[in-house]
C-alpha cells in the first residue's frame, strides 16, 4: 500500500506554481508597457504574453498599474533588503544606507532605460502615481525594519526609523525624477548619493 505524499510537498507545489504564473504576469507588463507605452496596452495583452487567462490575470492584480508599479519595484525591493542587511554592523542607521546606495551603484544596472521610463510614466499617469505611492510604504517598512537596530538609544515605539526611511525615499524619488526629466548624461547613482549626503548633513551649506 502507498503512503500518500504529506501534504506540505503539495503545497509547496501549488506555491511555486503560482510564483511561475506571477513571475510571468510582471514580466509581460513591463516589456509590453517598454514596448508600447501605458496607455496602449490591456490587461488582456498582459493576459495573452503571459499565456494565461483574463480572469486569471486579475486573480494576482486588480488593474494593470498595479502589475506594471509591482514588476518594477518588487525586484528592486529585494535588492535593497538584501544589500542593506548585509552592511557593516557598526555603520549607523544614515551610514548603512549611504552604504546601501553605493553598493547598489556599483552593480551594472540594465534597466536604466527601464528607470526613466518608468519614472516618466509615473509622472505622467496620476493613476500610476498613485499606485507607486501604495507601494513605497513597503520599501519604508522595509528600511524602517533594517536601520531600527541600529540607532544607540532605541526608544519605545521609537519613529526614527520610520522617519528616516521616509526622508532617504523622499530624496531618492526627487533624484530620480531630476534625472529622468533630463536628457544629458547626468550619473543617476551620484545624484542619490550626493542626495543623501546632504540629508545627512542637513542640508546644511558650506561657509
Amino acid at each position: 500500500m502507498s503512503t500518500p505524499a504529506p501534504k506540505t510537498q503539495s503545497v509547496s507545489l501549488r506555491d511555486r506554481n503560482k510564483q511561475r504564473v506571477r513571475r510571468r504576469i510582471l514580466e509581460s507588463a513591463m516589456s509590453l508597457v517598454t514596448a508600447r507605452g501605458l496607455d496602449a496596452v490591456t490587461a488582456d495583452d498582459i493576459s495573452a504574453q503571459a499565456e494565461i487567462g483574463r480572469a486569471t490575470f486579475f486573480r494576482y492584480f486588480g488593474s494593470k498599474e498595479a502589475a506594471v508599479i509591482v514588476g518594477f519595484y518588487e525586484q528592486r525591493l529585494m535588492a535593497l533588503v538584501e544589500v542593506l542587511g548585509a552592511a557593516p554592523a557598526k555603520l549607523g542607521p544614515m551610514d548603512a544606507v549611504l552604504w546601501t546606495f553605493r553598493e547598489l551603484g556599483k552593480r551594472p544596472d540594465k534597466q536604466l532605460k527601464l528607470v526613466r521610463l518608468h519614472a516618466r510614466l509615473v509622472l505622467s499617469s496620476p493613476v500610476l502615481r498613485a499606485k507607486a505611492f501604495e507601494f513605497q510604504t513597503r520599501y519604508e517598512s522595509a528600511i524602517a525594519e533594517a536601520v531600527a537596530g541600529r540607532f544607540r538609544r532605541p526608544r519605545a515605539d521609537d519613529p526614527r526609523p520610520r522617519q528616516l526611511a521616509a526622508a532617504a525615499l523622499a530624496v531618492i524619488q526627487a533624484c530620480v525624477e531630476h534625472w529622468a526629466a533630463r536628457r544629458e548624461s547626468l550619473d543617476l547613482t551620484e545624484l542619490v548619493i550626493e542626495g543623501l549626503e546632504q540629508l545627512k548633513a542637513g542640508f546644511a551649506e558650506a561657509a
